[in-house]
């Protein structure tokens, strides 16, 4: 009987211990998806994806909108980025979501979506209806946030002429609505195995952070400088 209280107590014991670390020491709660900030007076930044977003494989404060935060912070920024990326997520998901993503009042939306129609080789009429949806919804916000569109590439599992219909969506959509285009996955990334998780779809730590560097962090300051 009596080692079964001792064994009674050490096991009450590790699931308290597991609970405080799970909700207050682990590592990924220094970036929450959809985090808050009590500071009203900082720039706000969603971050309005699939797993790319997300940081698929990755814990959350190695994503991009977690690394990107920080590079932001040294500029001396005081900035939020909003991690609202959802794995798997296509541009009928997506535009599903907007209506949210509009009410969270943003000042600027990063917005990459595609690769998974693209995957999946999604009529290209459908996958740009979606997007257009999307950008009118976060448009018809009474604060107006900048959109900042990243540019999807379609893989070649489709062959070429549905690559060439599929990547022209952006440059459409970027002209159409007067949206900065910003290079995403590029080919620098893509094709260096070591800025790649081993399913050489997503990127990892390393491969965010170059991104960011020679693309996304340029593009975001020039935004938020207008």
């Amino acid at each position: 009987m009596k080692n079964v209280k001792i064994i009674s107590f050490f096991g009450f014991l590790f699931l308290v211990l597991f609970l405080i670390w799970f909700f207050y020491l682990r590592p990924d709660k220094k970036n929450t998806v959809l985090k808050t900030n009590n500071n009203e007076s900082a720039y706000t930044i969603v971050a309005f994806g699939d797993s790319l977003t997300a940081g698929y494989g990755l814990p959350l404060y190695e994503s991009y909108p977690a690394q990107l935060e920080e590079r932001l912070k040294t500029k001396g920024l005081e900035v939020n980025v909003i991690n609202a990326g959802i794995s798997g997520e296509t541009t009928k998901g997506n535009n599903e979501r907007a209506n949210f993503i509009k009410e969270q009042n943003a000042d600027m939306v990063i917005w990459g979506i595609g690769g998974n129609d693209a995957l999946r080789a999604l009529p290209v009429e459908e996958v740009k209806k979606n997007m257009e949806s999307t950008i009118q919804i976060l448009q018809s916000a009474q604060n107006k946030p900048k959109i900042l569109l990243l540019k999807i590439q379609s893989p070649l599992n489709a062959g070429f002429t549905y690559k060439k219909e599929f990547d022209a969506v952006y440059e459409s959509l970027s002209k159409k609505y007067n949206l900065p285009l910003v290079p995403f996955v590029v080919s620098s990334v893509f094709l260096n195995s070591d800025l790649m998780l081993e399913d050489r779809i997503h990127p990892n730590k390393e491969g965010y952070a170059k991104i960011i560097e020679d693309n996304l962090l340029d593009a975001v300051l020039e935004e938020i400088e207008k």
